[in-house]
């Protein structure tokens, strides 16, 4: 098994429209969590896995103010690279520009509002294992409307994926991590808006093996001011200020 480190594409581009009303000054990857920017605590979790050489964040909704803040940054034990949307290109388009700055043949992508405890080391093992082209975590939640819901086979394949279908009962949802081999993106248009989660990952369901790697760690977005509220908590609670 190969413990070739990967590169890590963290997604902080997007306009964050339903945040605006509680921030509406900064990007939502820099909203503050008990004293630190949101995307700090994706930066120490990478950190924490030894598994990730390079971070590109993808930037381009006040993107200036992002850059300023990790640009020189030496406190990792990886470079950080930018890759700066002109025009939004959404979750796919954003992907498909940030890979011309990574190296390595797997790739994972965060999104930069989603904080997600999962066991790295373990989901690069099994996406390795699997030969998956790519693979998505997974966590079961109720309630889950505003995430999309995956079905997976019990080989863990994933056989369907519907983006923000409601469900009140137990179901499987995307958190927004997902590790992929590059070549996967290799038919995908340059400088096209699309979107990952409505366009792409159904189109590669259809058309190749794409594996669900399920996770029980604690799973927080903050995209909307309710769960932005309950991030701060956990984080004051569980971490305590760094």
């Amino acid at each position: 098994m190969s413990s070739e480190k990967i590169n890590a594409i963290i997604l902080a581009g997007g306009l964050g429209t339903r945040l605006k009303s509680v921030m509406p000054t900064l990007p939502k990857a820099l909203s503050p969590i008990n004293g630190r920017p949101f995307l700090d605590y994706i930066l120490d979790f990478l950190e924490g896995s030894d598994s990730v050489n390079n971070v590109i964040l993808a930037v381009g909704y006040m993107a200036d103010q992002i850059i300023e803040k990790y640009t020189n940054r030496h406190d990792y034990n990886f470079k950080i690279l930018f890759s700066r949307e002109e025009t939004l290109l959404g979750t796919g388009g954003a992907i498909k520009m940030a890979l011309q700055y990574s190296t390595t043949d797997d790739i994972m992508v965060l999104n930069g509002d989603s904080y997600v405890d999962v066991r790295m080391n373990d989901m690069i093992a099994f996406h390795r294992e699997k030969n998956s082209s790519m693979t998505i975590i997974v966590k079961e939640i109720r309630n889950s409307g505003r995430y999309g819901l995956i079905k997976f086979d019990d080989n863990n394949r994933i056989i369907s994926f519907n983006e923000k279908l409601t469900s009140t009962t137990e179901s499987y949802v995307n958190t927004g991590i997902y590790l992929f081999k590059r070549d996967i993106f290799n038919n995908v248009e340059e400088n096209r808006t699309i979107s990952l989660e409505k366009e792409l990952i159904p189109f590669f369901i259809n058309n190749n093996d794409i594996y669900g790697f399920v996770t029980y760690g604690e799973f927080i977005d903050i995209g909307i001011p309710e769960t932005y509220q309950i991030a701060d908590k956990f984080f004051k609670e569980e971490l305590g200020h760094k």
